[in-house]
């Protein structure tokens, strides 16, 4: 009677007659496998491998020569000989058992490989491994590696620092998740774009700190559906728009007045059916949550390119019929897409170098934070944290204390300027040092305005944040951490829940929240956190619904650096009658020299413009100045917040592409009606300015000891009519001074020194 075989040898035997590839390379893997157990003989085998040549000469400059088919087998069938006699029949059994289904996971790292492998069947692939049990011992470990490295390149980056940090931090099946809420067209290939890849590597990030940071327990990630960056290509084609890529191509000036036609006829567009049906899922998932539909390029939120601002962030009510919320929706994707081909994002690329990288669009389509409020929805507060802080207002402040601006309501006023409303400025590593500290400084500069989506409208709106409180008070959560109570020319922690608005006005001063809560140390944990992982400072913006313990992350990117600036002290003994202005609070550290021409919006003649026409043409002759003074030779200076969203009095109405070229900003903050505008810093269009090396400074000419020589800017002879003849108007307002002609080849140096806060303009004689 023939004896039994042992069942590795049944496995072999079958794979012979029936794959004999799967043989060979289960082959590899056994000689791989006695290699690393220190088997001599197989040592010696691996040595014939070298060459069987006997006439063959090593050298470095001739292929090597091919084994013949037949010996490669029988080295094959050595292998197994020599594994039978080393190793027991049961640990055989199992070692090429386990590598069996290795190779049944194959057919993922195959898909995951290949860079054209189309959209659903590597959705597919995904899924099917996660739900393959002991999935995660299907794959070795090295291939998990390579899997995992796939995947992050598929759909998130190229980028080797980014697959380099983020391939420690998941898992294969953390992609599943995310695949199953991709929409894109099914044979495409497209990726989910910056803004998303920053937010799942910061999410993975911190979710393996969690199990050692209390803070970060109760941190959590919005639902959040993505559509491919390829979306947009199918947008284009759907509606035969195919030559609007080229627009970049085209004048600065062309390309501004056209662009509110484009976003027109993306608006009237139509999406794929495809496309659409995607939607449709995403809808019925959401279920009747608001929604934030977010920008997220292939370009945004990588390091040196956040494009903060330059796409749109869309909100969307999501109430109404399916069919009513289907419509909307799509409507903001489309204007999202619209804003790909505006001015600002285009002089973006252009400047850096990126005007021929074809830039796709994806989309993040997130559930807004936040609770219903009467017929308001909104989160308790939200705002934007920086690990670095270069607005230092004392000091024991250091850079690495970090800032936050934080908003009651939907972050939006904590990135964008606003008209005469304020954010709290926070210093998450002294968050006892305050910017204002006496009751009228805290009450004046505080948040009066909430913005909010009003779900009957179905619109998102500002509206009076005390109004509210009188109204919906007892209704929002988490209020007695947000305000203080002003009475008497005090201001008085609330106590409890009921509060008596009749004796005193609500004040949003987070006192209770930045004292008694987790908040500052949830912050603080996540900024550690993820600029030690990833290695330079961070910029995120997150929300709270009203549970003070649990804070959601919204998004995650590099933090916009101004470069390595020695500081440099201001000198003492320039002439009184060459300094233009003096500076004391705010000061960053620069050095800005060699500036040849002055442009000047005069604060009392911008204010005493009676329509909004002239006040926007403001800005328009700002963006024809800029485009035709010498690139880093002018600095621009004018009244109030320039890049203000809101009430236009207050600032310059100017967007990035109008300011770009420009050395330096100086803000002029004139007292009027006991009103002082705030400082940009931390907003989108600070942001602008850091990354594009404009230096910032704002002046007080109000203050004591302050220095500004008002009658060298009225009395210079203005050469705007000569840089532009066809601006009418203008020249009483907008004031070119060309200093190196005025004093005999002079120029302008400013020099900041932000350790002591203090500042100096001057004229510089050669």
């Amino acid at each position: 009677m023939p004896q039994n075989k042992p069942e590795w040898q049944v496995i072999i035997d079958l794979l012979r007659d029936t794959n004999p590839i799967l043989l060979n390379r289960i082959g590899r893997k056994m000689m791989n496998y006695l290699y690393k157990r220190n088997i001599s003989r197989i040592e010696e085998l691996m040595k014939r491998l070298d060459s069987t040549s006997t006439d063959w000469e090593y050298s470095e400059n001739q292929p090597m020569p091919r084994l013949n088919q037949v010996l490669l087998q029988e080295i094959m069938d050595e292998v197994f000989t020599i594994a039978a006699q080393e190793v027991s029949a049961e640990e055989l059994a199992r070692m090429i058992s386990l590598w069996v289904k290795h190779e049944q996971a194959r057919f993922l790292a195959m898909a995951a490989e290949k860079r054209d492998v189309p959209l659903a069947d590597i959705t597919e692939a995904v899924t099917r491994f996660s739900l393959m049990p002991d999935a995660q011992k299907s794959l070795s470990p090295e291939e998990r590696i390579g899997v995992r490295v796939a995947l992050i390149r598929r759909f998130f980056s190229e980028d080797l620092d980014y697959i380099n940090i983020t391939k420690k931090f998941v898992t294969v099946f953390d992609f599943a998740p995310v695949l199953s809420r991709t929409i894109g067209p099914a044979a495409g290939n497209g990726k989910l774009g910056g803004k998303a890849a920053g937010l799942f590597r910061a999410e993975k990030i911190l979710l393996a700190a969690k199990k050692d940071n209390i803070a970060l327990r109760n941190l959590s990630i919005p639902k959040t559906w993505y559509v491919t960056s390829d979306g947009i290509m199918d947008f284009l084609h759907f509606n035969a728009l195919e030559e609007m890529p080229t627009i970049k191509y085209r004048d600065p000036v062309e390309i501004r007045q056209e662009y509110p036609y484009i976003e027109q006829i993306f608006k009237n567009s139509s999406m794929s059916p495809e496309i659409i049906a995607g939607l449709s899922l995403a809808l019925d998932d959401f279920g009747d949550r608001p929604l934030v539909v977010r920008s997220s390029s292939l370009l945004e939120d990588t390091l040196g390119a956040s494009f903060a601002g330059k796409y749109k962030s869309l909100f969307v009510a999501n109430q109404g019929t399916k069919r009513e919320k289907l419509e909307a929706l799509i409507d903001a994707i489309e204007e999202v897409y619209a804003s790909v081909f505006g001015p600002d994002p285009i002089e973006y690329r252009r400047e850096r170098g990126l005007l021929d990288f074809n830039e796709e669009m994806a989309i993040v389509i997130q559930e807004v934070v936040g609770r219903r409020i009467g017929k308001y929805f909104f989160p308790a507060y939200a705002g934007v944290a920086f690990s670095s802080n270069e607005f230092r207002w004392s000091p024991r402040i250091r850079r690495e204390d970090g800032i936050i601006r934080l908003v009651a309501g939907l972050g939006t006023r904590a990135v964008d300027r606003m008209g005469d409303d304020y954010p709290a400025l926070v210093c998450p590593g002294q968050p006892g040092l305050k910017v204002n500290v006496s009751p009228e400084e805290v009450m004046w500069y505080s948040q009066k305005n909430i913005d909010v989506i009003n779900l009957t409208t179905r619109r998102f709106e500002t509206v009076n944040f005390e109004k509210l409180v009188q109204e919906h008070g007892q209704e929002y959560p988490a209020l007695p951490q947000i305000i203080s109570i002003y009475q008497d020319g005090q201001l008085f922690s609330p106590v409890g829940t009921m509060i008596d608005y009749d004796k005193g006005a609500p004040v949003v001063t987070f006192s209770k929240l930045l004292t008694h809560g987790p908040f500052i140390p949830q912050i603080r944990a996540i900024l550690d956190i993820l600029s030690k992982e990833l290695g330079w400072p961070v910029d995120i913006e997150f929300a709270c619904d009203g549970d003070i313990h649990k804070l959601y992350l919204l998004q995650c990117r590099p933090q916009s650096q101004s470069g390595g600036v020695h500081n440099i002290p201001v000198p003492k003994d320039v002439p009184r009658d060459d300094i233009l202005f003096t500076a004391g609070r705010y000061v960053t550290t620069a050095q800005v020299e060699d500036i040849e021409y002055l442009v000047y919006v005069d604060p009392a003649e911008y204010d005493s413009l009676p329509t909004m026409e002239e006040l926007i043409q403001v800005g328009r002759t700002i963006g024809e100045l800029n485009n035709k003074l010498p690139r880093q030779k002018f600095i621009l200076m004018g009244p109030g917040r320039w890049g203000s969203r809101g009430d236009i009095k207050l600032g310059v109405r100017v967007g990035y592409s109008d300011i770009n070229n420009t050395a330096m900003l100086i803000e002029v903050a004139r007292k009027k009606k006991d009103y002082v505008p705030e400082v940009s810093f931390g907003t989108h269009f600070f942001q602008d300015l850091v990354e594009a090396r404009i230096r910032y400074l704002p002046l007080y000419p109000d203050e004591k000891n302050m220095v500004f020589n008002e009658k060298f800017f009225q009395n210079a002879p203005n050469l705007l009519r000569r840089i532009l003849p066809e601006v009418k108007k203008m020249d009483k307002v907008i004031k070119v001074i060309n200093v190196s002609k005025m004093m005999a080849d002079a120029t302008v140096s400013v020099i900041m020194d932000g350790d002591n806060d203090q500042a100096l303009g001057f004229i510089k004689r050669k």
